[in-house]
């Protein structure tokens, strides 16, 4: 046995995590400026989180196996029970060998590295695709010590992968904030670079963007993580609604569910278009009336509509409940009418039905089948749930939608 058998030694895992925030920013600092301008912030931000999130391995104890068995020759020159006169050199006699198979499941290279905790006793085995070896060798070997002595070596390695799977978990919170802080800080200082630039109204010659790339030491992935295709159009500057101002939106809209609730007398007899007037009334309460109803724009006309500097900032449609199938056509109506980039947007959900909960499940499992359906980004209650959408036209395009269902009673 030597040191090369001897399972999370060889490499430091804190050294490896310190390397990887450097990694990510190196990356990001290397990205060509229209891949952070026109792409997907969230793609982006997604592709960094795949790439760079550590997946620790995890023993599945239930499929041990004897990978081989047979015999062997021992030395046993350093065994005083023998008569070995010359104990400076081997001497080996008939014996036998069993091998055992640990198979595992994540990324087989963390069994090199040790963890922030650790003793100075760490098992030997070795990594053979997705299984740890690890080998026993006696003379005359016995069935239940040899037993004992594969339950400690297994006992020893979860212990390790335990301080691994902890180091990886405090790691694997923080990489998606620190990806999107790293994403955010270039393209808000590209941003205003952008808008310095077309605010001069001179001609710019167009040069050929080179991407940098960086060596950077990743660890083995079941797949290739591909970073996303650099959107085939210059970025121009366009407004957009910031993302506190889109947050008090729709809190605003929020608060309006509740008084719905807590006055169900007033609302019992309103149509979509009325209920619609009274939010648009608490908007221009905040935005100075630049709210509006039933604004054409785009493919069709909308519920609701916040201008800015003669752009569209923010959208939101107003339906009843009427099944998953007039909840995704609200979805593409939204969609028909958006051509900006950074989109924000809200479907509010009336839903007249008695059991307003079995609605919301519907409403939960309805959305994801959506064609242009990315993922789902946060729950901010029971009745507002936050996805992200990328736009009809433009796959480089993301739309930020939230659902916000209303209980208006019959």
């Amino acid at each position: 046995m030597t040191r090369d058998d001897l399972l999370f030694f060889e490499k430091d895992l804190s050294a490896l995590i310190r390397g990887y925030e450097s990694a990510i920013q190196r990356e990001v600092a290397g990205w060509e400026r229209n891949r952070i301008l026109a792409s997907s912030e969230s793609d982006l931000v997604s592709y960094l989180v795949e790439k760079y999130t550590l997946d620790a391995p995890r023993i599945l104890r239930d499929q041990l196996h004897i990978e081989s068995e047979g015999e062997a020759k021992i030395d046993v020159s350093g065994r005083f029970e023998y008569d070995i006169w010359d104990r400076g050199q081997p001497f080996h006699v008939a014996g036998s060998f069993v091998t055992v198979a640990i198979p595992f499941e994540g990324d087989g290279d963390l069994f090199e590295f040790k963890a922030s905790t650790f003793n100075f006793n760490p098992p030997r085995g070795r990594v053979s695709g997705s299984s740890v070896l690890i080998s026993f060798r006696g003379v005359e070997m016995n069935a239940d010590q040899t037993r004992e002595e594969i339950d400690a070596t297994v006992g020893k390695i979860e212990q390790h992968l335990e301080w691994i799977r902890n180091d990886c978990a405090g790691w694997n919170s923080r990489v998606s904030s620190l990806a999107e802080q790293c994403v955010r800080d270039r393209k808000d200082r590209l941003l205003k670079q952008a808008n310095m630039v077309s605010a001069l109204g001179l001609p710019m010659k167009r040069r050929a963007e080179s991407a940098v790339v960086s060596a950077v030491p990743v660890t083995r992935r079941k797949r290739p993580i591909v970073l996303p295709p650099a959107p085939r159009e210059a970025f121009k500057p366009e407004p957009a609604l910031p993302d506190s101002e889109y947050d008090y939106i729709l809190a605003v809209i929020d608060h309006m569910s509740r008084n719905i609730e807590r006055s169900p007398s007033t609302f019992v007899q309103m149509k979509e278009e009325q209920v619609r007037d009274i939010i648009l009334v608490n908007l221009n309460g905040h935005y100075e009336g630049n709210a509006t109803g039933e604004t054409f724009n785009a493919e069709g006309k909308t519920d609701i509509l916040i201008r800015a500097d003669g752009r569209n900032v923010f959208v939101a449609e107003c339906k009843f409940w009427a099944g998953p199938k007039s909840l995704l056509a609200a979805i593409d109506q939204i969609l028909g009418y958006l051509t900006w980039r950074d989109t924000k947007a809200s479907l509010l959900v009336f839903c007249r039905n008695a059991d307003f909960s079995k609605t919301l499940s519907r409403i939960a499992a309805s959305v994801p089948e959506h064609s242009n359906f990315k993922r789902k980004l946060n729950r901010i209650s029971d009745t507002h749930v936050r996805y992200l959408f990328r736009q009809k036209n433009d796959a480089d395009r993301d739309l930020y939608l939230a659902v916000q269902a209303f209980c208006i009673p019959k």
